[in-house]
């Protein structure tokens, strides 16, 4: 009986498997996030742009990306911390993010607040609020942005 413990609890850590300690049930988490609509929390001034967590817990998220709005490519690397998990979630984000476009590069931290509604387990709307600094060629700019879009993840 001792060995089979010790199998599964080696097993489970091998492959990174987690388990709620309440239900018992795994916890599946998603890598991948693409992102649809104007403005993102992840992504900053994206219109499409994907997200790949390098580490995930149930209530936080670290992750490198991308995004792009016609003319303006971004780079991201960030933190997404959710303050309420449900159907409907409450989360901020805080990422640096590289930014190039045709008239201007630079860095562009960001800071955002977003609430999400769950359309099924790999299909959010997101809504939010997005501020920014622009540190880009000796111009700097501030803004804060309303956003709204779809997120799906796998």
């Amino acid at each position: 009986m001792y060995r089979l413990f010790i199998s599964i609890l080696l097993s489970s850590s091998i492959y990174g498997q987690v388990f709620d300690p309440l239900t018992g049930e795994e916890i599946i988490f998603n890598k991948h996030n693409v992102s649809l609509g104007m403005f993102d929390d992840r992504t900053g001034l994206s219109l499409i742009g994907y997200t790949y967590n390098v580490k995930q817990s149930t209530m936080d998220e670290y992750f490198i990306g991308a995004g792009t709005m016609l003319l303006a490519f971004t780079g991201t690397i960030g933190w997404k911390h959710y303050y309420s998990k449900s159907n409907l979630s409450v989360s901020s984000v805080v990422c640096g993010q590289y930014v190039a476009h045709l008239g201007f590069t630079g860095f562009m931290p960001t800071m955002s607040t977003s609430l999400e509604y769950n359309l099924a387990k790999w299909a959010k709307v997101k809504l939010g609020g997005l501020g920014l600094i622009i540190l880009a060629d000796g111009d700097n700019d501030i803004g804060v942005f309303p956003f709204a879009g779809l997120n799906f993840t796998f």
